[in-house]
């Protein structure tokens, strides 16, 4: 199996096709913990969740994409 890894400009993650959303410890979701640890990456300093796992995913998206924030502030 051929493992591509990218990140985007707003720090999204893109595993194999699969796209994960970046977090930072203090502002992960409250359902934190009833996430699957397979749908979960911990790269740096941020934690990816797959985006299939997150409730307000379209939001989140808006967020990052029309935000002027740090880009690791979401």
């Amino acid at each position: 199996m051929n493992n591509k890894l990218k990140i985007n400009k707003i720090n999204i993650l893109k595993l194999n096709n699969k796209i994960y959303i970046p977090f930072l410890i203090n502002n992960l979701p409250n359902y934190y913990n009833k996430i699957n640890i397979k749908y979960i990456i911990k790269l740096n300093s941020i934690i990816y969740i797959n985006k299939t796992q997150i409730k307000n995913y379209k939001n989140i998206i808006n967020l990052l994409n029309s935000s002027k924030l740090n880009k690791y502030s979401i």
